[in-house]
């Protein structure tokens, strides 16, 4: 049974920019937090979110793109991807880049939806991986300082592209496995990776790299986000999730990172997962895959819990 724990927020609208709204995608559904909880598209598997000035966009059962306009109403953008997962998504513009199973970017534009073929002819994509044997796949995305793009695949390090797509270089190296890129609007030229060895920073637009793993009790990294001058990360013992927590640490301050404790248990059973852990301004939240959500208001130094019950929750934002 779903319980939900509530919190003293006022109600806000999902376009509202002064009072935040935490949205989760669920695999029943997409719920939206604020004084009281709602949820929509009521059995379908959200997978993917994104806030935009332009609306709400969700990756909805892996096959099609979905957008909310502020007053609520969802129309489909793109669907019918044949044999194509979508992983995740990035709006920009008004139009938004797709990653796929098979390490594809789409670009969805007008209800309509195409392939970025420069992507498929990236340095270095004859070397990418997955540890099982299966095909890469592109996990993140995400928009530097200045409109420089990374793309993450899964394995195959980070890719960047300076010209808005037209050409794509090699950043990391992809044995470092990453699971997350992530950049900061208030911080030129720094990108974060969450990946299996720790967190990869790069002040330099991703020309180079350096690794921080230092106080963490597993390297093996899933998620991260930049709350303000703080960084978050889940961190467990492995893909299996076992011994699972989340850090924080000063965006300044490489090899102080702490365990995040007050309000939370000692440990989750499984990855806080890539997508699941959001930000905005001071305030932090995260979803687990029993059906947990979690907020802060200090960057991450004291929790609440706002709900739990829920279905598996796959992605988490604020808006």
């Amino acid at each position: 049974m779903t319980r939900v724990v509530q919190k003293k927020m006022e109600p806000v609208g999902i376009d509202a920019s002064h009072e935040p709204l935490v949205i989760a995608g669920t695999s029943e559904g997409l719920w939206l937090f604020n004084s009281k909880q709602r949820v929509e598209l009521e059995g379908h598997r959200i997978t993917a979110i994104a806030p935009s000035p332009h609306g709400l966009w969700a990756v909805v059962n892996h096959n099609s793109v979905w957008q909310r306009s502020s007053d609520g109403n969802w129309q489909v953008v793109a669907s019918d991807v044949k044999d194509l997962q979508l992983n995740c998504i990035l709006p920009i513009d008004g139009k938004a880049l797709v990653g796929t199973s098979n390490a594809h970017l789409l670009r969805v534009a007008d209800k309509s939806i195409e392939a970025i073929d420069s992507f498929d002819l990236a340095e270095g994509r004859d070397e990418w991986y997955t540890p099982w044997g299966g095909p890469p796949a592109v996990r993140s995305i995400a928009m530097g300082y200045s409109e420089e793009l990374y793309v993450n695949v899964h394995v195959g390090g980070i890719i960047r592209s300076n010209d808005q797509g037209q050409s794509w270089q090699p950043t990391i190296d992809l044995h470092l496995d990453v699971h997350q890129v992530q950049t900061a609007p208030n911080h030129p030229g720094l990108v974060l990776a969450a990946t299996a060895q720790g967190l990869a920073t790069s002040m330099d637009r991703g020309d180079s790299w350096s690794l921080d793993r230092f106080n963490l009790h597993a390297t093996y990294s899933r998620a991260v986000a930049v709350c303000g001058e703080i960084v978050l990360m889940s961190t467990s013992v492995g893909p299996s999730g076992a011994k699972a927590a989340l850090y924080r640490r000063s965006l300044n301050h490489p090899g102080t990172f702490q365990k995040c404790e007050q309000g939370l248990p000692k440990w989750f059973s499984d990855n806080i997962n890539t997508g699941s852990l959001a930000t905005s301004k001071d305030r932090a939240a995260f979803g687990t895959s029993d059906g947990q959500i979690f907020v802060s208001d200090d960057a991450g130094l004291r929790w609440e819990q706002i709900a739990s019950g829920l279905a598996p929750i796959h992605c988490l934002s604020i808006a």
